[in-house]
């Protein structure tokens, strides 16, 4: 009857949809999960999963958990999660990301830089600690 906020973002439906003929200027912030079919330029932030659409255009900076893209973006993405570039998916801008998949087809153009998550750093002993 309940459906958790993580399974509704796998099975593919988001909490807010930006349709296929809305256009938006300015800053976009959701607290949800967000899909774009539409037309966006400015800044787009989401603390839940964010997917733009096959034949989205969206010239903006992103940030966001995890970001699929179908669409066409301009703009520089930062996701603590998976950037996913689907076949159809056009991206101008660098990258900073946690996984990246690139599909056959896709097309990227931009710097990118791949953190890993809460993974522990090895201690580097000092040279106090190793005159000890």
């Amino acid at each position: 009857m309940f459906k958790s906020k993580e399974s509704a973002t796998r099975s593919g439906t988001f909490e807010s949809l930006l349709g296929k003929g809305i256009e938006i200027q300015g800053t976009l912030t959701s607290k949800g999960s967000l899909r774009v079919d539409g037309k966006l330029q400015g800044k787009l932030h989401s603390e839940g999963d964010v997917m733009i659409g096959h034949g989205a255009v969206v010239k903006a900076d992103i940030e966001a958990a995890n970001v699929t893209i179908a669409g066409e973006v301009t703009g520089n993405v930062k996701c603590t999660g998976r950037l996913e570039l689907l076949s159809s998916g056009r991206l101008r801008g660098d990258i900073s990301v946690g996984s990246l998949v690139i599909s056959e087809g896709a097309v990227f153009s931009g710097v990118a830089e791949m953190t890993k998550l809460s993974e522990p750093q090895p201690k580097i002993p000092t040279d106090r600690q190793r005159e000890s």
